[in-house]
């Protein structure tokens, strides 16, 4: 039970960290977008250290935890555990970073004497958060979603197995890295969790993209499974 509630919690702290940072960085222009890259980066690697020892080196992602079952470094009952609450907690943590910041949001708008009277609404806000292909072609961006979260499992899923105290500190500038090139092209979500929680709050039908990026996603990490399988050819008894 502990390491689900370590994924649960890390999860939702992720969520929270990326949430306020792209808040911070779209409404009160506080920061630039690389900020935001790098505070979930940071975030990765501090929640990695924390709940790490607790959840098989800390996933937080659907897509890493299958990358870790194909390679026998979790068993398939532990994946569907670990996938329940790491979609929970996404779903979690969206809701509190959203509802405690519309407040200070629309605080901030109404005392601004550049500011309209309109206020932002949690449903435009969850609307911004979820995958989209706005500047290039669906085809274009689910590529660039699927190389991306190809090279972000399979960095971390290595990571685990060769460089087990290392990996927080290789996954968080992955993360880094690989969010700064893809968020502006796609949101950069490489993270079935995070591209499910914000559909979940306006509802499963308002996003179009929604079931493209999901399954472009879990293809890419199942590659990147299969791409350690080859690469990292000792196996490992199930956890």
């Amino acid at each position: 039970m502990r390491k689900y509630l370590s994924e649960f919690l890390g999860t939702a702290f992720l969520v929270i960290f990326a949430t306020v940072a792209l808040i911070y960085v779209s409404t009160f222009s506080i920061g630039q977008l690389f900020d935001v890259m790098a505070v979930l980066g940071l975030a990765i690697a501090m929640l990695m250290f924390v709940f790490g020892p607790f959840s098989n080196g800390g996933h937080f992602n659907p897509a890493v935890s299958l990358a870790a079952a194909l390679n026998k470094q979790i068993s398939w009952k532990t994946f569907g555990g670990y996938l329940l609450s790491q979609v929970i907690g996404a779903i979690v943590g969206l809701f509190l970073a959203v509802s405690t910041l519309i407040p200070v949001i629309n605080t901030q708008m109404a005392s601004s004497s550049t500011s309209t009277s309109s206020s932002v609404s949690a449903t435009k806000i969850y609307e911004t958060l979820e995958p989209a292909a706005s500047v290039a072609s669906l085809p274009v961006s689910l590529t660039i979603e699927a190389v991306f979260t190809f090279l972000l499992v399979f960095v971390t899923v290595l990571a685990f197995k060769k460089m087990p105290k290392q990996a927080p500190a290789i996954s968080g500038l992955t993360m880094t890295l690989t969010s700064f090139v893809a968020y502006p092209l796609t949101g950069g979500l490489m993270n079935p969790a995070r591209a499910f929680a914000p559909a979940i709050m306006t509802g499963l039908g308002s996003s179009a993209h929604l079931w493209f990026f999901l399954l472009i996603e879990i293809i890419a990490a199942a590659l990147a499974g299969l791409a350690v399988k080859y690469f990292a050819k000792d196996d490992e008894a199930a956890a």
